[in-house]
């Protein structure tokens, strides 16, 4: 790592570098633009900031000014080379000619798309917002100069070899299979590194805490007691009316249970990831064409939101898959169809005990779909529908009794209970009012007291701006694919259908009066995501045949070149900065305590930590056994709280931990 840099900035350093050498040697401006491109993107990531907000650091000093300087030399070489060959005429006259008017509306759409005023407005700092807003234009303006130079500039002699090469990637019959091998491997090699197998999240404790518990047969298992109940708090984890569990669903945690009882849990994601790619190639193939489902996989394999979410430890990837097994299996008409519609309802049961609001809204949506699949002027396709319903309910149904067993109520959710305690009742609720949500800010990312309309517009164009940047991690934005679809397109049944279920996400959750853009993309949002990419895969094909109708020449090759570059970037510039700046040690998690554990020094002793933010506390709380087997992590609560923790376990030495930078495993004197 050159001093100052992380690894994988330096390595852009060099290839801009090497690129531009070659542009020198070979005067060739394809290699220059290639160069500045890539120095652009690098420069752009090293000035945002990777958490929360994601807004620009805009104060040149120190090494900002060389970022700066790799974006002004992108925008001056893109700036040289539209001015020769006549390119910048062409540009002006194929704006002209696709329309002015939605060029605009497309610039504005990305602009809209590219900046947030959410953090902006907690801190009331509007001219500084303002001046995201300009930078951020200017940014756009700069990355789309470049690409255009990029498309116009590929030389002739590249298209036939180009067209012949996607031909041959689209018409691979085993790409459905190398796809999924490439994620599993891309999305373990993050887990194993940059989420180092551990929770970045207090769900993800919570979610293992959970699986833990099921894997060992117990859905709940008694609250410890005494001091231990605050020795062993932590968040959405409830000890409460002699009960100790997870607030979340079932579902997630009982398939994550399976690694866990394995002991790789961190390898359920990137193996549902995989599987993921497989029912989407699928599914695609079967409803649209194999050219389409080949489109689709290229871009889930280079969706940084995907591969990201594959390494983690939330319940997203398994919605995915119920949601892509379930559609598959709705479209069987024949034979074991009233099995397979029965069977699609199965997974969308499970699907509303994984993420109850998309069990609800997806399973609804579904349904419809059922119902104009099948015959309504035949009893059998009343049947069909109605083997569809009851496998919603099967599965969906035991919800009741899960809920009465942990809250004694079966229509109390145990979320619902934990904040109706930790704030007031009814907190959690869907819907609009001055008693929803959190009494304060919630750090800053619950805006304002209560929910409303206004603050659910906010938090959605915030999660609409992270869909934006993860979904493909393109620096002219991830969403321009889609965006050119949907004002240049031919739409067809399949595209208002998912152009639908990106709207009823959004509806659905700007209800609720949190939102989860902060952490992999807007995780709320993820079933937003396999629409968005299904949408702009459509795009891809829209951007071919807009430059075909302008009589550009090769117009799919130069499409796909631009395409291209784009997914390499977002795989070795975009991906490696989330993963390095973000992911690493997020929210302050760390291996220290599982390294402690490890030595064997801490067997059968009660560990104390003084720790008191969610990352470090549950970086130890993670380690502990449920039935509290093994090293016993818990909070110091003082001297007297302690040693009556320590009077019930006398055969167990105690030790105190100060934190990971202090010495760790030392008894006290």
């Amino acid at each position: 790592m050159i001093v100052g840099f992380p690894i994988w900035f330096a390595l852009m350093l060099g290839l801009a570098g090497a690129l531009g050498l070659a542009a020198v040697m070979r005067r060739k401006a394809i290699w220059a633009i290639l160069s500045a491109f890539v120095a652009g993107n690098a420069g752009q990531l090293m000035l945002t900031d990777p958490l929360w907000f994601g807004s620009l650091h805009l104060k040149p000093h120190g090494l900002a000014l060389l970022y700066y300087a790799l974006i002004a030399y992108e925008a001056a070489v893109a700036g040289v080379l539209l001015t020769r060959h006549r390119r910048l005429h062409r540009l002006i006259a194929g704006i002209g000619a696709v329309g002015t008017g939605r060029v605009a509306v497309l610039f504005l759409l990305l602009l809209g798309s590219a900046v947030a005023p959410m953090g902006f407005i907690i801190r009331h700092e509007y001219v500084p917002f303002a001046k995201q807003v300009v930078t951020n234009a200017g940014l756009l303006v700069i990355h789309a100069a470049a690409l255009s130079v990029l498309a116009m500039g590929l030389p002739f002699r590249m298209f036939s070899l180009l067209g012949r090469q996607v031909d041959d990637i689209l018409n691979w019959r085993a790409l459905p299979r190398a796809a999924a091998l490439w994620v599993l491997a891309v999305s373990l090699t993050l887990a194993l590194t940059a989420f180092d197998r551990m929770p970045r999240l207090p769900d993800e404790v919570a979610y293992l805490f959970q699986a833990k518990m099921i894997a060992a047969g117990h859905l709940v298992l008694p609250a410890p007691g005494g001091a231990m109940n605050a020795a062993l708090a932590y968040d959405w984890i409830s000890i409460e009316g002699g009960k100790w569990f997870s607030i979340f669903p079932p579902g997630w945690p009982t398939v994550l249970a399976l690694g866990m009882a394995t002991g790789v849990p961190f390898i359920v994601n990137p193996l549902l990831a995989a599987l993921g790619i497989l029912l989407s190639h699928r599914f695609v193939t079967r409803i649209v064409s194999p050219r389409l489902a080949a489109l689709v996989t290229l871009l889930l394999c280079v969706s940084p939101w995907y591969l990201a979410m594959g390494a983690s430890l939330m319940s997203h990837p398994l919605t995915l898959v119920l949601v892509l097994g379930a559609w598959l299996l709705l479209l069987k008409d024949n034979g074991a169809r009233l099995l397979c519609w029965f069977g699609a309802g199965l997974l969308m049961g499970a699907l509303f005990l994984t993420r109850p609001l998309e069990g609800v809204f997806v399973g609804v949506a579904t349904g419809l779909w059922a119902l104009r699949r099948a015959d309504l002027k035949f009893m059998s396709g009343w049947i069909a529908v109605a083997a569809y319903g009851l496998g919603c309910i099967v599965i969906g149904a035991l919800v009741f009794p899960y809920n009465q067993m942990l809250t004694g109520s079966a229509l109390s959710t145990p979320i619902d209970q934990y904040f109706d305690l930790l704030w007031h009742k009814g907190a959690n609720r869907l819907g609009f009012g001055a008693d929803i949500g959190s009494p304060d800010s919630w750090g800053g990312v619950d805006i304002w007291r209560g929910h409303s309309p206004l603050e659910a517009l906010i938090a959605g164009q915030f999660n609409l701006k992270s869909l934006n940047v993860e979904l493909l991690g393109w620096a002219t934005g991830s969403l321009l694919l889609l965006y050119v679809h949907l004002l240049w397109g031919k739409k067809t049944r399949m595209d208002w259908a998912m152009t639908a279920l990106i709207a009823v996400t959004i509806g659905a959750y700007a209800l609720y009066w949190f939102n989860g853009g902060f952490y992999i993309g807007p995780r709320y949002w993820f079933m937003t995501l396999w629409p968005a990419i299904f949408l702009s895969a459509r795009g891809l094909q829209t951007a071919a045949a807009l430059l075909g109708s302008i009589d550009a020449e090769e117009a799919r090759e130069r499409v796909g070149m631009v395409a291209l570059v784009a997914g390499a970037l977002a795989l070795t510039t975009f991906l490696p900065w989330r993963a390095s700046e973000k992911y690493q040690e997020f929210r302050g998690f760390h291996d220290g305590y599982r390294t402690l554990a490890a030595s064997g020094s801490v067997d059968n002793a009660l560990v104390f930590v003084k720790a008191g933010d969610v990352g470090e506390w549950g970086s130890a709380f993670m380690l502990n056994s449920p039935d509290l087997k093994g090293p016993i992590f818990l909070r110091d609560l003082g001297p007297a709280a302690n040693a009556a923790i320590a009077a019930r376990y006398p055969g167990r030495v105690v030790r105190y931990v100060n934190g990971r930078r202090q010495p760790v495993g030392m008894e006290r004197p």
